[in-house]
């Protein structure tokens, strides 16, 4: 008996393997066998067919996935948890896999795609077999197969060749190779006491390097950093059980660690969206049980648990990172992230010197976040650029991701650099150095001061740029959360939410500098995006502040209360009047004639790229349209007339002059909103018998806000004898709730189309401009009312014929002039079916009646897969 083989080692080293143990386990598993199906990753499902489950094109996650076999995750948890029917046939349908994947590509190697030999999925697909021969029930078949099929994989492991490096892909290579020596391998095995010796010796190398002297993961990333400390704790009680000397590394680094995960926890138990982080709850056992002592619980749980941390700032100097909060378990709480780190080549982000700040439970400076890892894919490429963080970029260019390893090793001084001189729990006073810029040092100093209350704090920033090359277009940028909006002043900004005011940013210098807001904006160079998730990306707003100078030193100045402009000194930029009427209107290209119908729009947006994206299918036809653009600025800019309630009427007032006026034309308008603009237009299209299009409508003052009781009871009074107006409410993700509360509380008749509702807010804005070009369409003759979109999140096309319950639709989808995918009729006005890939698409819908006959054909505008 060996050392290996003691009870201890092995309760020890099943804590290596990546194991599910949720009630929800069971489901998937029985799922996967009634479906003939595997989990690939959090969202993803593929059927089990061998000459299509392995395949991942350009998406290399996918690849991780299938070839890793992550999905025994969830196996190996449900497995015990089954009945003895279910395990059996679960091991069989597992045997049957893992048979066909070792056919095609375990010993046909030189052959096989990257991903089948990755070597972190290597590792990962070690793991999940080694956790199949201990925790699931096989026959002596099977069990003799993955035996085999284990062994081999480890020899893999061990090649020289093969070994990932001192690197997070490294270290799970090594974590496989103890999991299969201790719990698979023969105690007399050669092989498995070579593994034991190897991946302890390079574990000890790896952990010795992979965290600074304060403890914090070289990788640049706060969700690495807990999946790496996740192991700390589980090696270190593994090498005591084998009376090993290794165990004393582990035991040293881990209280650095705790400290830099617990002040990383923001107060709304997440970790900010720097760098690579996944935003995913933080309290699970796992999370707890390995930053032990109470301190982390009490962060991920938002102060339901745990015991209170007893400072509100850290600062890691040698580590580049700087975190602040007005106070814990609150979640209102005013938290300030600062980066200058450089640690590491992996994961790291173009992200120097970016400032991250939320207070009363919003994002108000955000970064883009994680977007994926295919380097194909452009907002990939901006999700780890300059252009995507708080950063500067010089010329139109930011910093290259990483540096060679000769100019990051071998410079006399780091490239990035962060000096302390406050750290305490009302006050944070550091400054940032790089060295990063060809020809320039930046250096950026940040003063957090927090009062009593989370709005009493204030952020100064400092920015010092000395050039060695002469003058350059400079550039900082600022992202703003999603929802927010922007107001712009000579020298700063005010962003709102809503109707409220969040935060006022004083730019002093005395150099001209060029203030812009672009949010959406697609193409070659994407900017102002935020990434709820990887694969996912939803508008938000970026101010960016433009400098001609060769050195500079700029001033900015964060107020989250105490804010010194109002209305009056507000610098004008939509002059409210147009033909003597008290609104911007700015008219399309197409001038509107009798028998026309027109398209007048309301939106909270300020940008041109969010005017482009609502009006592109009108533009594309040549249809005349108007486009009121901030309703949310106007409403809040209105407050001398009357509050914001007498703008709101004066709209409505205008915009059913408006109405009537073109209608004695003899041209038709419908209206369109997105946000505010909902409560005026719903008031005209109401006396007027307009239809209404409607996205994720906003009554702009809160539940409880006389001003709201106020607009019901306008509501209320409207004569019920009126022209009734058809009325679309569109709701996105991100907008159930205030349209759930616009629809209820002014009490009107709607069409809800709740085949959105899981729809990002951009994809929704795609079928709001479909959907007023089909609208419009139909004044030039009959036709068909209906729905087209791509559901980005489980890429599916949504088809919805409306108001036509009784037919049968085909579609057939086009990229240009190719068809690339086409449906058969079947019953039902609504279909919805999967499709990958990118760019513009149309589809091609045709429509029968019960009786089989075709009624109409017709091709949608644009619907954009993403």
């Amino acid at each position: 008996m060996t050392l290996r083989d003691a009870r201890a080692v092995k309760d020890s080293a099943r804590k290596l393997l990546p194991v599910n143990h949720g009630v929800w386990v069971i489901e998937r598993a029985r799922d996967s066998l009634r479906d003939r199906s595997v989990r690939l990753g959090a969202e993803t499902t593929a059927p089990i067919n061998p000459s299509t489950l392995w395949e991942y094109g350009t998406d290399r996650a996918r690849g991780r996935h299938a070839h890793g076999f992550t999905f025994l995750v969830d196996w190996v948890g449900a497995g015990p948890q089954l009945t003895a029917g279910e395990a059996s046939e679960l091991s069989a349908l597992l045997h049957e896999m893992v048979l066909a994947w070792d056919e095609r590509f375990g010993r046909a190697r030189e052959t096989a795609p990257e991903m089948a030999f990755h070597d972190e999925t290597t590792a990962q697909r070690l793991l999940g077999v080694v956790g199949v021969l201990d925790q699931l029930t096989l026959t002596v078949e099977q069990r003799a197969f993955f035996e085999g099929f284990a062994e081999r994989t480890a020899a893999v492991l061990m090649e020289p060749g093969f070994y990932g490096g001192v690197n997070n892909h490294g270290m799970f290579q090594d974590l496989a190779l103890l999991a299969w020596s201790v719990l698979v391998a023969p105690s007399h095995s050669t092989l498995g006491a070579q593994a034991w010796d190897l991946a302890a010796k390079r574990l000890h190398t790896y952990f010795s390097a992979c965290f600074t002297p304060e403890g914090v993961h070289v990788e640049n990333t706060p969700t690495y950093h807990v999946m790496v400390s996740r192991y700390l704790p589980v090696l270190d009680a593994l090498f005591v059980s084998a009376a090993s000397d290794a165990a004393e590394l582990y035991e040293q680094l881990l209280p650095g660690a705790v400290r830099y995960a617990v002040h990383c926890v923001t107060p709304e138990a997440l970790f900010p969206p720097v760098s690579d982080s996944h935003r995913r709850r933080l309290d699970t056992s796992e999370n707890i049980e390995t930053f032990a002592g109470g301190e982390f619980e009490y962060a991920a749980t938002g102060g339901r648990r745990g015991s209170r941390p007893l400072s509100r700032t850290a600062v890691f100097p040698a580590s580049g990172y700087g975190m602040t909060r007005s106070a814990w378990g609150d979640e209102d709480a005013t938290y300030v992230h600062f980066t200058c780190a450089y640690n590491a080549d992996y994961h790291k982000h173009s992200d120097e010197q970016s400032v991250y700040l939320r207070s009363g439970g919003r994002d108000l400076l955000c970064e883009a976040g994680a977007y994926g890892y295919n380097w194909d894919d452009p907002f990939t490429k901006y999700a780890y650029s300059s252009s995507a963080h708080n950063s500067m970029v010089v010329n139109g260019t930011g910093l290259p991701r990483t540096e060679p390893p000769e100019v990051r090793l071998l410079e006399r001084s780091p490239l990035n650099e962060l000096a302390l001189t406050v750290a305490d729990d009302d006050r944070m006073d550091v400054a940032g150095t790089t060295r990063r810029y060809p020809g320039r040092s930046w250096t950026r100093r940040l003063r957090v001061d927090h009062g009593e209350a989370p709005a009493d704090s204030t952020v100064r920033i400092h920015d010092l740029i000395t050039s060695h090359d002469g003058e350059a277009s400079l550039r900082f940028l600022w992202h703003l959360g999603t929802g927010l909006r922007a107001v712009l002043r000579e020298k700063g900004v005010e962003v709102f939410d809503g109707t409220q005011k969040v935060m006022e940013m004083e730019f002093r210098t005395e150099t001209d500098i060029f203030l812009e807001v672009v949010e959406g904006r697609e193409g070659r160079a994407p900017q102002g995006w935020y990434f709820p998730t990887f694969g996912e990306r939803v508008p938000a707003p970026v101010i960016t502040v433009d400098v001609e100078c060769a050195d500079l030193e700029l001033e900015t100045e964060v107020r989250l209360s105490g804010f010194v402009w109002n209305e009056e000194e507000r610098t004008p930029r939509d002059p409210l009047t147009v033909s003597g009427r008290s609104l911007s209107w700015i008219p399309s290209a197409a001038s509107p004639q009798r028998g026309d119908a027109a398209v007048l729009i309301l939106s909270r947006y300020d940008s041109v790229d969010a005017r482009a994206r609502l009006t592109g299918e009108l533009v594309k036809n040549d249809r005349p349209y108007w486009y009121v653009p901030g309703i949310s600025r106007k409403i809040t800019e209105s407050e001398r007339i009357e509050g914001a309630l007498g703008f709101l009427e004066e709209l409505a007032g205008e915009l059913w002059e408006f109405i009537r006026g073109q209608r004695d034309r003899g041209v038709e308008i419908i209206l369109a909103t997105v946000g505010e603009g909902y409560v005026p237009a719903a008031i005209a299209a109401l006396s007027t018998g307009a239809p209404l299009i409607s996205l994720d409508p906003v009554i702009p003052f809160r539940a409880g806000d006389p001003r709201a009781d106020r607009i019901a009871e306008w509501f209320a009074h409207m004569p019920s004898g009126g022209p009734r107006a058809p009325i679309d409410v569109l709701s996105s993700s991100t907008a159930r709730k205030s349209t759930e509360r616009a629809v209820s509380l002014l009490d009107l008749e709607v069409s809800q189309h709740a085949v959105l509702s899981e729809l990002l807010t951009v994809d929704a804005e795609e079928v709001l401009s479909n959907l007023l070009n089909n609208e419009a369409s139909m004044h030039d003759g009959p036709g068909i009312r209906y729905i087209a979109a791509y559901d980005r999140r489980r890429k599916e096309f949504l088809v919805d014929v409306l108001e036509r319950s009784d037919v049968l639709i085909a579609v057939r989808v086009f990229k240009g002039k190719e068809q690339v995918a086409s449906l058969p009729y079947a019953a039902g006005s609504f279909r919805r079916f999967s499709y990958e890939g990118n760019g513009p698409h149309r589809l091609r819908i045709h429509v029968r009646d019960g009786e089989g006959d075709e009624i109409a054909a017709f091709t949608t505008g644009t619907v954009r897969v993403r």
